[in-house]
């Protein structure tokens, strides 16, 4: 089941629960209504690690 949110995929986002820049990868689950979230963040020199977040975690990058 999908969840209607304003999470796009392939967008940036501040993930305010590791506090670093990520990549929206897909929504994987619903949990008690929220949407959850697989991310990606680089880590150091190009190593990459995925995590998965809820919604209210992701915040938009300012322009």
């Amino acid at each position: 089941m999908k969840v209607k949110a304003s999470i796009e995929r392939g967008a940036r986002y501040l993930c305010t629960k590791i506090g670093a820049v990520v990549v929206a990868i897909e929504q994987v689950a619903v949990v008690k209504g929220l949407a959850m979230w697989e991310v990606e963040s680089e880590i150091g020199s190009g190593a990459r690690r995925r995590f998965i977040v809820s919604q209210r975690a992701l915040q938009p990058l300012a322009a």
